[in-house]
């Protein structure tokens, strides 16, 4: 009798781990999903970080700064929301290659195409 109640207990206790462990794992392929369709919604969608800001700032680039350097910049002025989404932007539309040295008056309110068209200097910041 003893041995069957400690046979049934511990069968019990493997289900109940795991379950526990596939619900973890679950947990987290659907939060990763989910974060994947964020990141992808915000490369692709080319919606500004914050559409009704009016806000305008001078960034300067300098010669020879990569795409990842402009990112960076870029992101802690508070233009765009993360300089990932600004990166996979740029090399997906192949604007990597392309970004000039200047001054440029950016903000917010822009779309991730309008400012890599602005540095690349494939459209003036007057037809924004």
């Amino acid at each position: 009798m003893a041995g069957d109640r400690e046979n049934i207990s511990g069968t019990i206790l493997r289900l109940s781990l795991r379950t526990l462990v596939n619900m973890v794992l679950l947990f987290f392929l659907v939060e990763g999903c989910i974060a994947a369709y964020n990141f992808s919604y915000k490369v692709f969608a080319d919606y500004p970080y914050m559409a009704v800001s009016k806000d305008t700032k001078t960034v300067t680039i300098s010669k020879g700064q990569t795409a990842k350097d402009v990112a960076l910049v870029l992101e802690k002025s508070d233009i765009v929301e993360s300089r990932y989404v600004f990166l996979a932007r740029a090399y997906l539309g192949r604007y990597n290659n392309q970004i000039q040295a200047g001054t440029y008056t950016l903000g917010p309110g822009m779309t991730p195409e309008e400012i890599c068209k602005t540095i690349c200097g494939q459209q003036s910041e007057g037809d924004t």
